[in-house]
């Protein structure tokens, strides 16, 4: 079950402290993509979204907010030069996004943003019913 809860700390382990004006944008943001999924999966409630798609679902409602928040002008408090570029898991390499290549701090913003919504349709795909 998707709580705001933990989109919170998911939006906290990528740089970003919510505020008390976010409440209600987060809480926006969760219904829309909870209304998407479940539309688009035919589902009647949101209950009926299986607990395996949470943590896409998370990163979506975080990607939208992100973007939503930057391009109002209103992401503060967001350090663009610590976008995460890479990560393994095996023996553990994280490498920071750093100006190489010409791009800028908000390009990689850009992409990093995007990068959290890829695949999103792919993954709730296998999970679409068929309506009647």
């Amino acid at each position: 079950m998707i709580t705001k809860e933990n989109v919170i700390s998911r939006l906290k382990q990528l740089g970003y402290e919510v505020t008390n004006e976010d409440t209600d944008r987060l809480d926006f943001e969760i219904q829309k993509i909870l209304n998407y999924v479940v539309n688009y999966c035919n589902f009647t409630t949101v209950d009926d979204i299986p607990e395996i798609l949470d943590p896409r679902i998370i990163d979506r409602v975080c990607s939208e907010f992100l973007f939503y928040k930057r391009n109002s002008g209103t992401l503060d408090g967001f350090d663009y030069d610590l976008v995460i570029k890479e990560i393994k898991e095996g023996d553990t390499t994280l490498k920071y996004a750093t100006g190489q290549d010409g791009d800028t701090a908000e390009s990689r913003f850009d992409s990093f943003v995007k990068q959290m919504e890829r695949g999103f349709d792919k993954w709730i795909t296998p999970h679409r019913k068929l309506r009647w």
